[in-house]
């Protein structure tokens, strides 16, 4: 019987999904010490195990490869997602970043192609000509700030006048934003204006007005967040309205304790990994929305602000081999470990252990295809799940001790030091309504 069954379960098609769900995974927690020799000689052979010892490896090197296909020529099946190609930039450049594997030569062909996505009215669409939209705007600008340090001309891609006119263009009276002109109003539309309007030194009380009111409307009864007022609490949603309350230092308006209890819940008691809403079935890409909205709970809780990481600054360096990372700063994942409020070992094992493709790149779980987005958010919430208040600044971590990667940031999902090279870079700029508007 699975974990999931019991005599006081009713039958639905959703419980018979979940428990199919239970049997697809269930073979990948096998005890690694208990395989054969045979078995064990091939999940070296294809780096899944290291050579000393059981310990579960992250496919560093295949992940590079895989993800340096999607900054290249996309085939014809990938055309659907043309108005999504800040987004393919976006999930490859940070995963890169995490793997400390951007290439110095590849930063200004990233530059001039989102820069020719900018329209001169503010904000990015998805592609040369097409309409600003909140969704590009944001990958576009997180894109050029990761690769900034290395290109500062990426700073001065993003026109920071008109895209404040744009932001207060979308804005309602309700103080939630459009997703475009004319579009939807809803907590991903907010959460994409604040966060780069933080990032950008853009955060003007006009901006923010009535922000944080309009964002808690959306809590749901069950303590998560929906996109609009009375919909269903939705882990993606819950993160962008988490995220953006924290960065306007205003998450102490809802429910706190009820928001921790719904997150909490979506950990899934078998598999490890995160739901996006009750009764779903796990998903890698949750790892990030619902590990990273809880990561931000918990910085809040320690008196963090928005732009306080939760991760300490001696955290060890890594390159692309695994190489550079200093062993005697890594800790062991077990369940009492980190200081996040949902169990850390068990999300990075389901990440390594049903998240990898053994050809490179993550994805929802085992029987789905890998693709630039799970791949993103799978380690995305790797890295908060390792770094985000770890004792004394020490990465917990799962399986083989150089799995570690690069912190990110749980309120922005860049690198750490992006956030801080931004913050730098931006702190003299003008941010003051009436001279942003002349």
């Amino acid at each position: 019987m699975s974990a999931f069954a019991s005599k006081f379960t009713v039958e639905t098609e959703t419980t018979k999904l979940q428990q199919d769900t239970e049997a697809e995974v269930s073979p990948f927690f096998i005890k690694l010490d208990g395989l054969n020799d045979s078995q064990l000689k091939h999940l070296r052979d294809v780096g899944l195990v290291n050579e000393t010892g059981y310990d579960v490896r992250l496919l560093r090197e295949k992940h590079v490869k895989y993800l340096l296909t999607g900054l290249g020529n996309l085939s014809a099946g990938y055309s659907s997602l043309d108005a999504s190609r800040p987004w393919i930039a976006y999930w490859c450049l940070h995963s890169l970043d995490l793997l400390d594997a951007v290439d110095d030569d590849l930063c200004p062909r990233v530059v001039s192609t989102l820069k020719s996505f900018q329209n001169e009215t503010g904000g990015f669409g998805g592609g040369p000509m097409q309409l600003s939209h909140g969704a590009p705007t944001y990958a576009s600008c997180l894109a050029l700030l990761l690769v900034a340090p290395k290109c500062p001309a990426a700073y001065e891609g993003i026109d920071r006048p008109a895209l404040y006119k744009w932001f207060l263009a979308m804005k309602t009276p309700t103080g939630g934003f459009r997703m475009h002109d004319d579009g939807e109003v809803d907590v991903r539309g907010t959460y994409t204006v604040i966060a780069i309007a933080a990032l950008c030194n853009l955060l003007t009380p006009e901006l923010c007005e009535n922000v944080a009111e309009f964002t808690v409307s959306c809590q749901t009864y069950e303590g998560g967040f929906g996109g609009e007022p009375g919909n269903e609490a939705h882990g993606g949603y819950a993160f962008c309205a988490v995220a953006a309350l924290q960065i306007l230092g205003k998450l102490d308006m809802c429910d706190v304790e009820a928001l921790k209890g719904w997150i909490a819940r979506r950990q899934m008691s078998f598999e490890g990994g995160f739901q996006g809403r009750a009764n779903k079935l796990v998903d890698g890409c949750y790892s990030f929305w619902q590990g990273g909205a809880m990561a931000v709970v918990n910085a809040a809780e320690n008196g963090l602000s928005g732009f306080d990481s939760g991760v300490e600054e001696f955290i060890p360096e890594v390159d692309s081999s695994g190489d550079g990372v200093d062993v005697s700063k890594v800790a062991e994942a077990t369940p009492s470990a980190g200081g996040l409020t949902f169990d850390q070992g068990l999300l990075q094992r389901y990440v390594l252990l049903c998240g990898q493709h053994v050809e490179g790149g993550l994805r929802d779980k085992p029987s789905k295809m890998r693709d630039y987005y799970h791949t993103c958010y799978n380690l995305s919430g790797l890295s908060v799940s390792q770094h985000v208040l770890s004792e004394d600044g020490v990465p917990v971590v799962y399986g083989d001790s150089a799995n570690v990667i690069a912190p990110t940031h749980a309120c922005f999902n860049i690198r750490v030091d992006r956030v801080k090279a931004a913050q730098t870079y931006f702190k003299d700029k003008i941010c003051d309504h009436t001279e942003l508007i002349k």
